[in-house]
């Protein structure tokens, strides 16, 4: 089931970044996005979560002229309320954690709005219960 949620999320990345361009900051490409999964109706980010934040909270540490926009999503068959904005604020912390700065996170809730398992060739709820890490240049 991970390889499938992972070709999930190399999909999704590969949609963003089609409508997010990669500026540049002193020769090196800015990441589009970084995803974070969760369990049903949890906060808590799953084991591969550790890598991505580390490598996100990097980022921002190094290149102080970038900012992330942190987009929670839940599942429509989870009933936790603000559980999108729960994963949002969780990953906000982690970054943080790590030395990002909370002043260039802006945190989102998206709710089900979003979901990509209503796409009929993917119907895996697994795939909705991500936050999204966006960068973007200052």
């Amino acid at each position: 089931m991970k390889l499938y949620r992972r070709c999930m999320v190399l999909g999704l990345a590969l949609a963003l970044a089609g409508c997010v361009g990669a500026p540049n900051i002193k020769g090196k490409p800015v990441p589009t996005a970084f995803f974070v999964f969760f369990e049903k109706d949890s906060a808590t980010p799953d084991e591969d979560a550790v890598a991505v934040f580390d490598e996100a909270a990097a980022y921002l540490i190094q290149y102080d002229n970038t900012a992330v926009r942190i987009v929670g999503h839940m599942s429509k068959d989870e009933s936790t309320a603000e559980l999108d904005q729960q994963r949002a604020s969780r990953a906000a912390e982690e970054l943080a954690k790590r030395g990002a700065q909370p002043v260039r996170m802006q945190l989102l809730g998206m709710g089900t709005q979003e979901n990509i398992s209503s796409d009929p060739s993917v119907g895996d709820p697994t795939v909705d219960r991500r936050v999204e890490i966006l960068f973007s240049t200052m």
